[in-house]
């Protein structure tokens, strides 16, 4: 047990049964899978040690999830065989300009290996402690809770990426829809909003639809990699709209938002999406 009880880091090791629809026609495994196998070590590890959530009644102290880093090897999988997951997730905390905890964090890192032990894919995941309250200020957490028996705070230092980490300088989009989507219900989970990974799923469609359209050979092309910052959840029944903008060409790499259908012109998106296209050699 480390000195500081908040120190702690959680490691599994854990075999995920691969689900057919997770894999492409190359019997790869699909960028928008990952999170699938490697939720059980990210979240599972964490709930076992200080509880679950109550989905029914969504109060006090949470810890949503604000950044997500995913990557695809597209390597060809025995559908039959289990995918191995290594993963360890520790707390951490950002820092202000004045060297003040600005956030505290559970970071977690997982890898998947085929049964032979090929790299399949890896995941970084971020969650904020925070709590249900319209003031910022108080939203804010900068103490654990008392009630895990943890400590006050951890002494790891992170980085949190934002929005702005990857929009980049502001410059027109180029691309952006002309009318609003929906957001329904069967895209929603537990936590009462959109699933972070249904913004990747739509995104995957319109960069497809905008590169397409830009003369890139779509049967070729897969998406690789992805980092996506939560800024503010969704909900069924909400319009959004999608713009995006090109930040490599030769090999793509492309930046998507969702905009709140209602929000000001000029505020800013509700969840960004870089995302990394990789091109098979067939």
């Amino acid at each position: 047990m480390p000195k500081n009880p908040a120190d702690l880091v959680l490691r599994v090791r854990l075999k995920e049964r691969v689900q057919f629809p997770d894999l492409s026609e190359r019997l790869a495994l699909k960028l928008a899978a990952v999170t699938h196998y490697s939720a059980r070590a990210h979240f599972g590890a964490w709930h076992k040690r200080i509880g679950s959530p109550d989905f029914s009644a969504l109060a006090g102290v949470f810890t949503p999830l604000v950044y997500v880093e995913l990557e695809s090897n597209d390597v060809p999988l025995d559908p039959m065989a289990a995918l191995h997951v290594h993963g360890e997730t520790y707390l951490a905390r950002t820092l202000d300009a004045r060297g003040e905890t600005r956030h505290l964090v559970r970071e977690g890192h997982h890898k998947l290996f085929a049964a032979k032990g090929q790299p399949v894919a890896a995941a970084r995941l971020m969650n904020v402690f925070t709590r249900y309250d319209p003031d910022p200020a108080r939203r804010r957490i900068t103490e654990l809770p008392a009630g895990l028996g943890l400590g006050k705070t951890p002494s790891r230092l992170t980085e949190l990426p934002d929005i702005d980490t990857l929009l980049g300088p502001a410059r027109p989009a180029d691309l952006q829809e002309a009318s609003p989507s929906i957001w329904h219900y069967g895209q929603t989970d537990a936590n009462r909003h959109v699933n972070g990974i249904e913004y990747l799923r739509s995104m995957e469609e319109f960069v497809a639809r905008f590169l397409a359209e830009r003369g890139h050979d779509m049967r070729r092309l897969y998406s690789a990699k992805a980092r996506i910052v939560y800024r503010k959840p969704c909900f069924r029944g909400e319009g959004y709209r999608r713009a995006v903008w090109m930040k490599g060409e030769d090999v793509p790499v492309v930046v998507g938002a969702f905009a709140k259908e209602g929000d000001a012109a000029d505020a800013r998106p509700a969840v960004v999406v870089e995302l990394a296209l990789g091109e098979h050699d067939n």
